[in-house]
């Protein structure tokens, strides 16, 4: 082989050398040191966003033991359970006021149905938990009469009182002699999956509950009943013994 033919070899297996270098060697750490600046910045991102948290996160503590009481507060406002008794109670309280001037003729009690949440359950990326509490509401129908200014405190009623109600429709009509006559409806609200317990409604005047279910006499008293019955078969027996003892004589 020619000198001449022997360098254009050198020099293509050179060229030849070069380009499976850039090729396999230098494109690939290119790529990868791309992908490297690209985990770099990333990380980074997330180092500044550590970094201003950090920063504020005396002012988040605050934030989220404040958060924390006032919905305490919240759950604290609604009762634990809503029993037709306690929607009765309620509606006769509600007459026995004399400013709100109204007499109820009917209820209609509803059925429970589960308040659903319309909005987002999340916030910048982070899912928000209920911590198993939801809410119910149990709807009645009212009818009842009153006045113009007796609807007023009837509505100032219903939600000027802790426990949470509401009325969602009402339908009136004036009757003959000037008063308001209709329906209205309204929705009692309890919380289930809280810790608070369900407060039974005290019913004034209606004497509930016993110490005693059959109605018998306690304790002592069985006994000297006892003892008595006893008392009286033994002398019955010792009469009846000398009667016969009579008999037996004569």
């Amino acid at each position: 082989m020619k000198k001449e033919n022997v360098f254009q070899l050198l020099a293509a297996l050179g060229v030849l050398l070069g380009v499976l270098s850039w090729q396999f060697v230098y494109k690939s750490y290119v790529e990868k040191t791309e992908v490297v600046e690209a985990e770099n910045e990333e990380l980074q991102k997330v180092v500044n966003r550590l970094e201003i948290l950090d920063a504020r996160k005396d002012e988040y503590i605050a934030d989220t033991e404040r958060m924390h009481q006032e919905g305490e507060e919240i759950v604290h406002n609604f009762p634990a359970g809503v029993q037709v008794e306690d929607m009765i109670m309620y509606l006769d309280n509600m007459e026995l006021v004399d400013a709100n001037d109204v007499s109820v003729s009917a209820v209609n009690m509803g059925t429970e149905v589960p308040v659903i949440y319309p909005g987002t359950t999340t916030f910048d990326g982070y899912e928000a938990t209920d911590d198993g509490i939801g809410m119910i509401t149990r709807q009645s129908t009212v009818t009842f009469t009153t006045t113009n200014n007796g609807l007023k405190n009837v509505l100032n009623y219903v939600y000027g009182i802790s426990t949470r109600k509401s009325v969602s429709n009402v339908n009136l009509t004036v009757t003959d002699v000037g008063y308001l006559q209709g329906t209205m409806l309204l929705d009692f609200y309890y919380l289930y999956g809280v810790e608070q317990p369900y407060v039974v409604t005290d019913i004034l005047g209606v004497p509930t509950g016993t110490d005693n279910f059959f109605g018998v006499m306690n304790g002592s008293q069985v006994q000297e009943v006892n003892d008595a019955g006893e008392a009286d078969r033994e002398e019955g027996d010792g009469e009846n013994a000398q009667e016969a003892e009579e008999s037996e004589e004569e």
